[in-house]
């Protein structure tokens, strides 16, 4: 079985085109959580591995998993001469403490200065305050 956690603009509250390409894939399984840190990057945000902090998601149980990461591969970018994002699998948590391995696209880049930390590490409630 193969997971994905999402964080940012596949959030089922976004409604995001590209998530409608892939949403019969894609079963819910829980809200769930990663350590480390989450940054505006201006229209969407990126993941970035610290030791240091919490970002909150969705956790994924994905079927047809060649056609989903062809279709996010594309739209993460993974395929551009610099890509900004990598897939990459770690520990995510679920609400209970357990553990799942679980696909997740973590941002590559130099952070920049108008890269703001999204402190609470939940892109949903950073949106919604506006």
């Amino acid at each position: 079985m193969e997971y994905l956690f999402v964080y940012g603009t596949l959030l089922q509250d976004f409604k995001h085109k590209v998530r409608q390409e892939i949403e019969e894939h894609l079963q819910f399984i829980s809200k769930a959580t990663i350590p480390g840190a989450l940054y505006d990057l201006g229209n969407y945000p990126g993941y970035v591995e610290e030791p240091a902090g919490e970002v909150k998601g969705e956790l994924y149980l994905v079927s047809e998993i060649d056609k989903v990461f062809e279709v996010l591969d594309r739209y993460e970018g993974l395929f551009d001469d610099d890509p900004e994002y990598i897939r990459k699998k770690i520990a995510v948590q679920l609400p209970l403490g357990e553990n799942i391995e679980s696909w997740i696209y973590i941002f590559q880049q130099q952070l920049r200065p108008e890269h703001k930390r999204i402190i609470d590490g939940d892109y949903i409630a950073y949106v919604n305050k506006g």
